[in-house]
């Protein structure tokens, strides 16, 4: 007899799963990119969340305004506080790989063209969004590369659940947002799953605990050194 094996849910399904399936919340969404492929926010919203998109690119900022209607697209970066109010992007011909710095995901990334954009940090977001922190308790971030400044801002709400995605080149990120108040407790692809550390939400097998420890702990000394000698690699192309 041949059995069909079971696959788990994809990532958007497991971040339904973690809110237990609730109609009301919200979601912020930094890089949000594009609209329902690869999101993790598009089925919160498809079941009722509002939230915030921050995108920087103006081609993503509009496909985002046309099929997401139940949130608001900022055509920003999000920066740290001091950052200037515009700075140039570097776009990829992958889009998820453009940026405010290059080769931050990858030395062999393709740039095909640059764009100035504008630069918020996003406390200032926020706000010029009306403050949602004030009505709304239950909600979930997700982002690339998160600033010092949004692990601020998120530890002053208090998200449930904090999405944000780390190639794991080392641990700053991972050690600020213990020191915020967060803990890491579950990895889905290239995103690390932070809770409050009072949350009971965590591995839910000895495999899953191991694979986690593996993957962040174990690996990345490793991981960075691979990434060093890439860059340097790629820099030496370069320049001749």
């Amino acid at each position: 007899m041949v059995t069909e094996s079971i696959r788990p849910p994809p990532e958007s399904e497991l971040v339904w799963q973690f809110f237990d399936a609730r109609r009301d919340g919200f979601f912020l969404d930094v890089g949000a990119n594009e609209p329902q492929k690869g999101s993790q926010t598009w089925v919160l919203e498809e079941r009722g969340w509002r939230g915030i998109l921050i995108e920087p690119q103006a081609k993503l900022c509009e496909r985002l305004r046309q099929a997401r209607p139940r949130a608001q697209v900022f055509q920003v970066a999000c920066g740290a506080p001091g950052a200037p109010p515009e700075m140039p992007l570097f776009t990829a011909e992958s889009p998820g790989h453009s940026g405010l710095v290059k080769n931050l995901v990858d030395a062999a990334t393709t740039y095909i063209g640059t764009e100035i954009v504008k630069v918020m940090t996003l406390d200032a977001i926020l706000a010029e969004a009306g403050n949602p922190r004030s009505i709304l308790s239950r909600w979930t971030l997700k982002g690339r590369n998160l600033t010092c400044s949004s692990a601020s801002t998120c530890n002053g709400i208090g998200p449930n659940c904090l999405l944000m995605e780390d190639h794991l080149y080392d641990l700053k990120a991972h050690r600020y947002l213990g020191r915020a108040g967060y803990r890491l407790a579950k990895r889905t692809g290239l995103n690390n799953w932070y809770v409050p550390k009072e949350s009971s939400f965590g591995p839910t097998s000895f495999a899953e605990r191991y694979r986690l420890w593996k993957k962040v702990w174990a690996n990345t000394p490793l991981r960075k050194m691979r990434v060093f000698f890439e860059r340097r690699k790629a820099g030496r192309e370069h320049s001749e």
